[in-house]
């Protein structure tokens, strides 16, 4: 692993050393910021359908960044960000080290257009509006789909005011970095913000996966932001060519408390059983049944730099194709988040 990350960090040193070059020709004055986050915390399981999780209790760090943004330029910009990696299992405390972003960008007019390990446009404007990365992943990626590429993006505006947006993507296949999809994917959405508080987007891909076969997704959004409460109501669907296939509901909703505190709740109905199963860091669903997840949460935010989170999270499950219903998944958790980025 380390062999690899040193090869890895050479490349980001020619890179940059690259980039040093073009800010030169646009002119700009190169800048570095650098910051770094990490969250995790305690967690008890009272019940769960796994006997390996079932009355687990620990305290573990689940992730860390360490982050560099380059500004090289008027038009030139770069990111490198690392990621500690907790193993996700019960009571184990294995880490593994390696790259989240490591890529290129250039600003091009109102378009922005980046190139290398990125994150892929399927879920990064969900994941925004939901914003407890450190609590729950969304509901895709929990389930499995990459949230990084390797590969090039664009995205910008469709019209004068803006209210309309594109994202677009082709992903290589290149695995590079701990969470690269392994296979060449085109991806694209499109947004459209009526007014300032609302927000639509409609996404679709088409993947090709190792062997004799493809994957395809349609995925719709819609998104409410006022200065005190936000919403979001998702609907997704991946076509596998096996059985069972990726379906998906989801909706959130978190209301503001104030300068120092906020209410969390999000409802996540798995319309088939979960391909990953058990396979999910942190948070397995039995494979045999359609699940429902539910999870409610209080934010106080003690600086502006740490927040504390009680949380508790609850999978139901339906009757599975043995007409037997898993046991309730149930877990109890404090979640600690310091953000320096």
């Amino acid at each position: 692993m380390m062999k690899n990350l040193l090869t890895k960090g050479f490349c980001v040193v020619v890179c940059f050393g690259w980039l040093g070059i073009v800010s030169a020709d646009n002119g700009g004055e190169p800048s570095l910021d650098i910051g770094w986050l990490l969250f995790g915390g305690f967690y008890h399981v009272p019940s769960h359908h796994d006997e390996a999780g079932d009355g687990a209790t620990g305290l573990v760090l689940r992730r860390g960044y360490l982050t560099f943004d380059a500004d090289l330029g008027k038009k030139t910009f770069g990111r490198v960000r690392f990621e500690l990696n907790q193993s996700g299992k019960f009571e184990t405390y294995t880490y593994s080290a390696d790259f989240k972003d490591l890529y290129l960008g250039w600003n091009l007019g109102k378009h922005k257009l980046i190139a290398g390990l990125t994150s892929t446009v399927t879920y990064d404007l969900i994941e925004s509006m939901w914003g407890y990365r450190s609590l729950v992943r969304t509901p895709l990626d929990l389930q499995g789909i990459p949230s990084r590429d390797t590969g090039v993006s664009i995205r910008g505006p469709l019209n004068a005011d803006g209210s309309l947006g594109y994202r677009a993507m082709l992903g290589t296949g290149i695995e590079f970095g701990a969470d690269s999809s392994g296979s060449t994917k085109w991806s694209g959405a499109l947004t459209w913000k009526p007014t300032p508080l609302w927000t639509i987007d409609l996404y679709a891909d088409f993947e090709e996966i190792p062997g004799p076969g493809e994957r395809s997704m349609l995925q719709a959004f819609v998104g409410y932001k006022a200065e005190y409460l936000r919403w979001g109501l998702q609907y997704s669907n991946q076509d596998r060519q096996e059985s069972p296939p990726l379906e998906l509901a989801s909706v959130f909703v978190v209301r503001e408390l104030g300068e120092s505190a906020s209410l969390i709740g999000r409802i996540d109905r798995l319309l088939e059983p979960s391909p990953r199963g058990d396979n999910i860091s942190y948070l397995p669903f039995d494979p045999s049944a359609k699940a429902t997840m539910f999870i409610s949460g209080v934010e106080f935010r003690l600086r502006p730099w740490l927040s504390l989170t009680p949380n508790m999270i609850v999978t139901s499950y339906d009757r599975n194709d043995q007409g037997v219903r898993p046991k309730t998944d149930l877990y109890l958790r404090l979640t600690l988040f310091i953000n320096f980025e």
